[in-house]
């Protein structure tokens, strides 16, 4: 019987902890934007409105793209302590 090789890794609720906060502070930039814009469209102020709604954009695909990749990366560990 072969012995795995691989170190099981151990997270805590600081860990936990931090990957909330990560995804609440790109939840609270994209919420800012999307209020300026909502303010923007009330005051008339439109002008600066397409390049805010191209940054929300931007911004929320790679949190996406991020938020992603790390949980792909913990179920595939997951997967090799199970």
């Amino acid at each position: 019987m072969e012995q795995s090789t691989e170190q099981v890794k151990s997270y805590d609720a600081g860990d936990i902890a931090d990957a909330h906060a990560l995804a609440e502070s790109h939840l609270s930039w994209i919420a800012t934007l999307v209020s300026t814009v909502k303010q923007n469209l009330e005051c008339g102020k439109v002008f600066h409105n397409q390049t805010l709604l191209e940054i929300t954009q931007y911004l929320a695909e790679s949190f996406v793209d991020d938020h992603k990749s790390k949980s792909e990366q913990y179920e595939a560990e997951s997967n090799i302590q199970s």
